[in-house]
């Protein structure tokens, strides 16, 4: 059962196999607790976000859809749920202050936010364009800001084939965009994922 794919197993799950749910909790819980550990910097904290998603997910198990594999889901929980904590809690205050202190935003040219919107969309296009392992590998890389160690564990190979796909996933961006296009872009990357 711990070799089936996210979605066989969790197919399982949605037909009450406490089994399956047990081998997607141990394949996700080290994952996933480093990632909120990584936000709240709290064990307690991260222990209690991860003990309430993995809650979530067995009582909303009816409702949920997984294409692929559960870690876009389970990421973005703990995503959500690290917000809630910001928001419920004196942290709240401790980055707004630090959002205080920042030097004002730069205002760029509305031609420039459409220059980096089309590229993006081109990086996007050349991303789905990509074999799934590697798409997927960049993905977690680049979007999620997973280690290597964490996405070969996600995607079930070996860190050296997960670098592999991510060098070759930049490799061929660059041949799509130029590099005078990466200047428009790297500004605004941030804010279109």
């Amino acid at each position: 059962m711990k070799n089936l794919p996210d979605t066989d197993l969790f197919k399982l799950v949605q037909q009450d196999d406490e089994r399956a749910f047990t081998v997607l909790f141990d394949r996700y819980k080290v994952i996933l607790f480093r990632h909120v550990l990584k936000r709240t910097g709290s064990e307690d904290e991260a222990s209690e976000i991860l003990q309430n998603i993995f809650l979530s997910l067995w009582k909303n198990r009816g409702s949920i859809v997984i294409e692929e594999s559960l870690s876009p889901y389970l990421i973005g929980a703990a995503r959500k749920s690290v917000l809630a904590l910001y928001a419920s809690s004196q942290k709240e205050l401790k980055q707004v202050h630090v959002l205080l202190e920042q030097p004002a935003q730069v205002t760029y040219p509305r031609e420039e936010y459409i220059i980096a919107e089309e590229l993006e969309q081109q990086l996007r296009r050349e991303l789905a364009r990509m074999p799934e392992t590697m798409k997927k590998a960049f993905e977690l890389s680049r979007y999620e800001h997973l280690s290597v160690r964490e996405i070969a564990n996600i995607l079930n190979l070996s860190e050296q084939t997960v670098k592999n796909n991510i060098t070759l996933a930049l490799q061929r961006l660059r041949g799509k965009l130029k590099p005078s296009q990466f200047i428009h872009v790297a500004p605004f990357l941030h804010f279109l994922s």
